[in-house]
């Protein structure tokens, strides 16, 4: 089991830290294309 020193702090990371918070969601969708335009160049000058 996980102890954390107040009820509020967080438990979970990643995906399970999000929820459902929209707003959030959409800007990691935004700012993806920052992390991962490096990766789709290499595959399109491979290809």
């Amino acid at each position: 089991m996980t102890e954390t020193a107040t009820w509020w702090e967080p438990i979970f990371t990643g995906a399970f830290e999000l929820g459902i918070n929209k707003e959030r969601l959409s800007e990691l969708d935004e700012e993806a294309f920052l992390y991962f335009k490096e990766d789709l160049d290499e595959t399109e000058s491979n290809n």
